[in-house]
């Protein structure tokens, strides 16, 4: 008996260490092998607004196993956004491109199988031409039967250098913004390929010193994995605002649809 179920657990074991992550916004604590590479493709279209706007960010991360439970992985991102700005009540529609770079930090403490709670610590620092951010992250999991568990608790600092005309001169202010996060999912795992379940994400955003916004989103996601090779999709439409009337459409999306795709090498 004690045999079956360390075969179980090592087949389980092997399993995460091919799909690191089932769900698109929460994380897990899995974490590559020593010398073990992936590969991974972020697309996010972004849609829902009051006014019109289309937006699409892009994310191409290599991860690297670094072996005593961690990892890094090094990101570049590529963002463009269309939509309507509004100039002394007049609107114009306006085209944004975005890049920046990106290195997260990832240290395995426990594992959600073997151990009562799986768990690890995430660290991400970003680099644009105007925008500088760091994040971390706390993350939680648990594997229970068929059902995966995971929680992530987040902290983000975003300092965005802005530029403002008075007169003849031009006067740059560094604009800095909090968020506070709070991510859960529960996925089923239908088969050794599939996993089926939903997710939850509250963004609360602090501008100088005050929460200006609470957004709760949730939506389906769906992985399925083969060989090393995983794809997992999910739409994220946004269903409150707890510090407003309804939704907020104004700055934040009403529907964001996520595609990941990747391969471990």
């Amino acid at each position: 008996m004690k045999k079956l179920l360390l075969g179980a657990l090592l087949t389980v074991s092997v399993f995460a260490q091919a799909q690191d992550r089932v769900f698109n916004y929460t994380y897990q604590s899995t974490v590559l092998n020593q010398g073990q590479k992936e590969l991974e493709v972020w697309t996010t279209l972004k849609t829902g607004r009051e006014d019109f706007y289309r937006g699409i960010d892009h994310r191409l991360e290599f991860e690297i196993g670094l072996g005593k439970k961690l990892q890094t992985a090094f990101y570049l991102n590529y963002g463009y956004s269309k939509g309507i700005t509004e100039i002394n009540g007049v609107g114009f529609l306006e085209s944004k491109n975005s890049y920046s770079f990106a290195n997260e930090w990832k240290l395995k403490v426990s594992d959600p199988v073997a151990n009562k709670l799986g768990s690890a610590l995430y660290f991400e620092y970003g680099i644009a031409p105007d925008e500088f951010e760091l994040e971390g992250k706390v993350i939680l999991d648990k594997q229970m039967g068929r059902f995966v568990h995971a929680l992530n608790i987040v902290g983000e600092m975003e300092f965005e250098k802005e530029f403002e005309r008075e007169g003849n001169e031009l006067e740059a202010e560094t604009e800095k913004e909090y968020v506070m996060q709070f991510d859960y999912g529960l996925a089923y795992n239908i088969n050794k390929n599939w996993h089926a379940g939903f997710e939850l994400k509250n963004d609360n955003i602090f501008e100088e010193g005050e929460l200006e916004y609470s957004m709760l989103s949730a939506g389906p996601t769906v992985s399925y994995a083969n060989n090393g090779f995983w794809i997992n999709f999910g739409l994220m439409p946004q269903i409150t605002n707890f510090k407003g009337d309804g939704r907020e459409l104004y700055e934040h999306d009403g529907l964001q649809t996520r595609l990941i795709f990747s391969y471990v090498f």
